[in-house]
């Protein structure tokens, strides 16, 4: 099938716009996500981890996904509360529209957004001046962690995660 110049140029458009669109976070930036009580403390581990065979796939995935941070080198996490959904964090849900969750990589200051709207949970990463960072690298897409939230839904309950990185080494 032939395609005209014009034919070329709006697919090509619609790629780039759908690629452009696709890396901004969906989840929006909690001003005060620094007010917000800190519920758990964890890691993204350095890329030369061995882990022991016995850790979960979802553990496995989160290491291979986040050794980038801090040149490979790992960083504490901080994972932070809204206030007003403390309580539905305790059971993981259901959640009320609005920001719910922060995990705050303290080295890189990189800041992962888990939101509710309409009960379902969105995405976004963001540096600590509220600067969209989604396109920084794959790992922070919103579909990424969309799709990593999905397929490890029996830890990733409403779209809140319950299995620290830490709890392997405990």
């Amino acid at each position: 099938m032939f395609c005209s110049w014009a034919c070329r140029f709006v697919i090509g458009f619609s790629l780039f716009f759908h690629t452009i669109a696709n890396a901004d976070s969906v989840a929006s930036y909690p001003e005060d996500w620094e007010t917000w009580p800190v519920v758990k403390e964890s890691l993204t581990l350095p890329a030369d981890t061995v882990l022991p065979p016995d850790t979960s796939l979802f553990i496995q995935e989160s290491v291979r996904s986040y050794s980038w941070i801090n040149n490979g080198q790992g960083s504490p996490l901080t994972i932070r509360v809204n206030p007003k959904k403390l309580e539905q964090y305790k059971t993981h849900g259901p959640y009320t529209d609005g920001p719910t969750v922060v995990a705050v990589s303290e080295v890189d200051g990189i800041i992962w957004v888990t939101e509710h709207f309409s009960g379902l949970p969105i995405y976004g990463s963001y540096n600590r001046k509220g600067e969209d960072i989604a396109s920084m690298h794959p790992t922070l897409e919103p579909e990424f962690c969309q799709r990593c939230h999905d397929r490890y839904k029996d830890i990733c309950i409403n779209g809140t995660c319950t299995e620290p990185v830490l709890s392997s080494y405990e």
